[in-house]
């Protein structure tokens, strides 16, 4: 298991950890929602928090990379008018 990942230049994302063994991406929204995205390559964990490092932007990657792109659950939800697209 990676140690968690905090994102403080996205208005959108709070918290990311991988769990390598299980593929599994979980993401902690500032919302308070949490979801866990399966079969994640260990690359693209990779490569997220290289662009994050880099650009800064983990909602942009997210968007473009993980979001509708992998079998997710909610895991946590933070209560009513809250989504995923926060």
């Amino acid at each position: 298991m990676s140690k968690p990942v905090f994102t403080s230049k996205s208005a959108t994302i709070h918290r990311m950890e991988y769990l390598e063994k299980e593929k599994i991406l979980e993401i902690e929204f500032r919302s308070g929602n949490i979801y866990r995205y399966h079969d994640v390559p260990p690359r693209l964990w990779k490569v997220f928090q290289l662009y994050i490092e880099v650009e800064g932007s983990a909602g942009s990657f997210f968007n473009e990379y993980v979001k509708n792109q992998f079998n997710s659950e909610k895991v946590r939800d933070a209560g009513k008018g809250s989504s995923e697209d926060e």
